[in-house]
């Protein structure tokens, strides 16, 4: 079956991120499913595709959280079905396991974000991103459906933007519509689903902007868990407009004891580099070439003031 790949800002909302001793019979927690589906147009323009990006199955307590992967888009390996995540909010980490290969990999956001910055800055102006006439929007629209027994308040997210992406020289243009509604359970911890709201200390780059207008929208709706959402976007480019929707559900919510255990990696299991691992001397070229220009010679044009326009260094 074909599949569309779905935008930033569609990843940003869908989906897709401090442990407590607790008795013996394990913490009081809650257990759910998660699925998040989409509709895209389907190739060469035919009818539109659908298919599920992601299904799971949840365990929330004491701030840290747990999604066991069902079915997946991804075939194998890391997030890919019978692998699972354990984010841990007090430490900003988010911890992926998988236990066909006795393997785990620890993401931490703060990291992250820095490697991005600095793979940005150390590509220069070989490949370059810009996101520009950014626009973001909430309404709230009071009481929504009562959801799996919870009473919800419902909420209409609206965002624009232009991504501008330059390739060595080659500069490719695209303009995308969003709308997200939002049914919110505010009698559940927000924490259960942690990829739900976006945060504002992720946004790093060319993408800060866009991020931080969303987390700063997010910030504003009713603390509590997003038990659907659905959201429509078109997306042009070259004259040409790509609808999507994407469609996130949590189903099967329950109150149960759940053991501390659960959210720890199993004895034996071997930790490997993730990607921000991977990538980090990416990062550290970023930083020295930022120290590079900080050490450099100016050189003066006729007025004495500084002038770097015949040094390949500075042309960013």
């Amino acid at each position: 079956m074909q599949t569309f790949s779905p935008s930033y800002a569609t990843c940003v909302i869908a989906l897709a991120t401090a442990l407590v001793l607790a008795p013996a019979a394990g913490a009081q927690g809650l257990s759910y499913d998660i699925t998040t589906a989409g509709t895209g147009a389907g190739p060469h323009g035919g009818a539109p595709v659908s298919r599920t990006f992601m299904a799971g199955h949840g365990q929330f307590a004491a701030g840290v959280s747990r999604l066991d992967i069902t079915q997946s888009m991804a075939p194998g390996g890391m997030m890919g079905a019978g692998t699972y995540v354990i984010t841990n909010a007090a430490k900003g980490t988010t911890t992926r396991v998988n236990p066909a290969t006795r393997q785990y990999t620890v993401l931490d956001a703060a990291a992250l974000a820095k490697t991005a910055a600095g793979m940005q800055q150390a590509l220069g102006d070989m490949v370059k991103t810009e996101i520009l006439d950014v626009k973001v929007g909430l309404e709230d629209l009071g009481a929504g459906e009562t959801m799996e027994g919870y009473s919800t308040l419902k909420y209409r997210l609206t965002e624009s933007y232009t991504m501008k992406m330059t390739v060595m020289g080659h500069v490719t243009q695209s303009t995308e519509h969003g709308t997200t509604e939002l049914w919110v359970a505010p009698q559940l911890d927000p924490l259960m689903n942690p990829g739900a709201r976006p945060s504002a200390s992720a946004a790093t780059g060319p993408m800060d902007e866009l991020t931080a207008q969303i987390a700063k929208a997010y910030a504003t709706v009713r603390k509590g868990v997003v038990l659907k959402s659905v959201r429509t976007s078109d997306m042009e480019t070259n004259g040409k407009t790509r609808p999507t929707t994407m469609t996130m559900t949590i189903t099967n919510v329950k109150r149960a004891a759940i053991s501390p255990g659960v959210f720890e990696v199993p004895a034996g299991y071997t930790k490997v580099a993730s990607l921000s691992d991977a990538l980090s001397p990416m990062g550290g070229i970023g930083d020295s070439q930022a120290a590079a220009r900080a050490r450099a010679p100016r050189k003066h044009g006729s007025g004495g003031e500084a002038s770097t326009a015949g040094d390949p260094i500075y042309r960013r």
